[in-house]
């Protein structure tokens, strides 16, 4: 008795479930045939059998025939069953090498985080929260305008102090366009160079900007003066974006002196 198990797994490798299985080895058996003998041989309903057939024929294992008066089915030989083996095997090696090729693109598509834009608005001392969360960002350097003076009454000195030295020992650097004012150069901390991790230019003389502006990551957080006290911090991909460059191109136009 031939052993027709081999031939069974790879008609379900091809997607062949077990009744159309039984309808396409009565089809090998009957040879060319009408739909009625290959219903009776499979015990199912002659609608039933003729859906079946037609979906045979999609995937290639059956060919339908046509005379004056009716149709007939014939199973193709089981080579043809190899021959689609191989042709899924090659389209599925195919698509494997194209999956790991953008497979480190899809991973981080898929890690990244829903993105949202957010606005947050904080008064007085509250604004130093801001601050923490510039040190918890991941990023290695940030970008702000500001008369330090000014931030420095805002934040209170030793807060300030403290943040510089946590920002440091964090490694993250800062690129700054400062508005002249002589009561920043005695404050060591304050100071451009290697070791504040800080570079700095001084903004065009006529430049005015009594809020600060500090851009990192995907946020931009605005910083009035003492008098209003408010701290506005905005999580937005586009602003981030067109603060930088706009930073960028006051930077060119600033001196180091």
């Amino acid at each position: 008795m031939v052993d027709i198990s081999s031939l069974q797994s790879a008609l379900t490798a091809l997607g062949i479930n077990d009744q159309e299985q039984a309808l396409y080895l009565a089809c090998l058996k009957q040879g060319e045939s009408p739909i009625m003998p290959l219903a009776t041989k499979v015990g199912l309903p002659r609608t039933t059998v003729y859906h079946m057939l037609e979906r045979l024929q999609q995937k290639g294992l059956i060919e339908i025939g046509f005379t004056s008066s009716r149709r007939s089915y014939a199973a193709l030989p089981p080579k043809t069953v190899l021959r689609l083996l191989r042709q899924q095997r090659n389209q599925l090696d195919s698509t494997t090498a194209q999956l790991e090729e953008h497979l480190p693109d899809l991973v981080d598509l898929l890690s990244r985080p829903s993105f949202v834009p957010k606005l947050r608005v904080m008064k007085g001392k509250e604004i130093r929260q801001f601050y923490d969360e510039i040190l918890k960002a991941p990023i290695d350097e940030y970008y702000y305008i500001c008369e330090v003076t000014k931030i420095e009454k805002v934040l209170g000195q030793e807060f300030l102090k403290n943040w510089i030295r946590q920002r440091i020992s964090l490694k993250i650097k800062s690129r700054a366009i400062w508005i002249k004012s002589e009561e920043v150069t005695n404050v060591p901390l304050y100071l451009h160079g290697r070791r504040n991790l800080r570079t700095v230019r001084y903004a065009p003389e006529d430049f005015r900007c009594p809020t600060q502006i500090a851009v990192y990551g995907d946020t931009v957080l605005f910083i009035t003066t003492d008098q209003e006290n408010i701290g506005v911090q905005i999580t937005s991909r586009d602003l981030a974006t067109s603060m930088r460059h706009l930073f960028k191109q006051l930077w060119r136009v600033s001196s180091s002196k």
